[in-house]
């Protein structure tokens, strides 16, 4: 080993030991009383696993071995210390272990697994106030739909048979299975990220966040809260309700990318379209509503995951998986349009999901990601109603024009991924 590659697994261990310590050291202070180990101890902690690792081809193991019993023991002192005054946490104990084998990763020369491991720790160590107040804050609704989720995708989703059934073979029910976890898991992230920050944090987190649950969800809400609270100001809550739609076609183009990356170069044109005309109706928006203090109250989302709600968007997706080929083979490009159009009605990211797993069509993705496209702005529509019928005074226009210019704009784009 070069002395070039030895420092630098060193310094990687020293880091990642100064990251824990600086919390380690923050904690002394809200904690009142001394800690065993802060922002010096942690680093020589870590450098007590990297050294032993840089020996083990010259000595073997041993030094490893006896340099963890050594720290062990000064842990093993420090805990029960503190367990006999009263202390019965573990934090730092533990912190202090982990730190010293993320150190002995960085010396068996694994530094980006050493410093994403060391990382996770550091971040776990600070979230802990949000973490708790998250735990708190759950349900026992919620947390059982947490253990629902896990059920879905550790447990079922390996017993799925992967292979087709049904006509054409398309229905494959590990693919199906694995899409819902795909989905169920992206909208339980919008659900947590929402807990994290507030819903009164403004109109960015209420129409991104809310939006990674489900953008309709966010639009319905906006136009209910504008209909039955005076104080929420109208051009506030039309910018949440527009750039919630944004994030819905950045969102589809994430799960399209996820199943086949080719369909991107044909799909983002569409979605970029959107994105920037619907980004400067924001800022409008934004900008209007400057001149009032009220703020939208944030979209009211509840918990977006259950297994009844898993279940239904597995049959929704099957459904228009085998519609959407069915579509394909009898009608051709403009069957798949009508199918798009149709689904993405009830679910645009079954319908995106759906058409890209089909693949391209005579060798192509235009059609594949002009039907996409048609789903996102018939999706579109579909809150240019719902802003009308449950908004009202200038939210509905607002709205209205923005999601139509919104629109046109994506209609305009896939016209022209159709044709070239």
């Amino acid at each position: 080993m070069s002395p070039l590659s030895a420092f630098e697994r060193l310094l990687v261990a020293v880091l990642i030991g100064i990251l824990i310590g600086l919390d380690r050291e923050r904690a002394e202070v809200r904690k009142a009383h001394r800690l065993f180990a802060g922002v010096r101890t942690f680093p020589l902690i870590a450098l007590a696993g990297a050294v032993p690792m840089l020996l083990t081809d010259i000595v073997g193991p041993a030094v490893l071995v006896a340099s963890f019993l050594a720290v062990a023991s000064i842990i093993a002192v420090s805990y029960w210390r503190g367990s006999a005054a009263g202390d019965i946490g573990a934090t730092t104990e533990i912190a202090a272990l982990a730190t010293f084998l993320v150190g002995a990763l960085a010396g068996a020369g694994q530094l980006n697994v050493a410093a994403g491991t060391g990382i996770a720790v550091a971040v776990l160590l600070v979230a802990k106030p949000r973490l708790e107040g998250f735990s708190r804050a759950l349900s026992e609704e919620e947390l059982a739909a947490v253990l629902e989720l896990a059920v879905i995708s550790v447990i079922i989703l390996p017993l799925a048979p992967n292979r087709g059934f049904g006509p054409w073979q398309v229905l494959n029910p590990f693919e199906i299975w694995l899409v819902v976890v795909l989905v169920s898991g992206l909208s339980f992230a919008g659900f947590v990220a929402v807990r994290f920050l507030g819903q009164n944090r403004g109109i960015i987190a209420a129409g991104a966040l809310g939006a990674l649950v489900s953008s309709t969800a966010v639009t319905v809400s906006m136009a209910t809260q504008v209909r039955t609270n005076r104080e929420v100001a109208a051009a506030a809550a039309a910018a949440a309700a527009v750039l919630a739609s944004t994030i819905m076609c950045v969102r589809v183009a994430v799960l399209a990318g996820a199943v086949n990356a080719d369909v991107l170069p044909r799909l983002v044109p569409v979605v970029l379209a959107m994105l920037l005309t619907a980004a400067v109706a924001t800022w409008i928006l934004v900008r209007h509503s400057a001149r009032s203090d009220a703020r939208p109250a944030g979209a009211a989302i509840a918990n977006p995951f259950s297994l009844a709600s898993a279940l239904t968007f597995g049959v929704i997706y099957a459904l228009v998986v085998l519609g959407a080929r069915a579509a394909r083979e009898y009608f051709g490009a403009g069957g798949l349009y009508a199918a798009a159009a149709l689904s993405s009605l009830a679910d645009v990211d079954a319908a995106a999901i759906a058409i890209t797993r089909m693949g391209p069509t005579m060798g192509d993705w235009r059609v594949p990601a002009t039907a996409i496209a048609v789903g996102m702005v018939s999706n579109t529509v579909v809150k240019i109603a719902i802003a009308i019928v449950m908004g009202a005074g200038r939210f509905r226009w607002y709205v209205a024009g923005a999601l139509a210019v919104m629109a046109v704009a994506g209609t305009v784009t896939a016209i022209g991924v159709a044709r070239f």
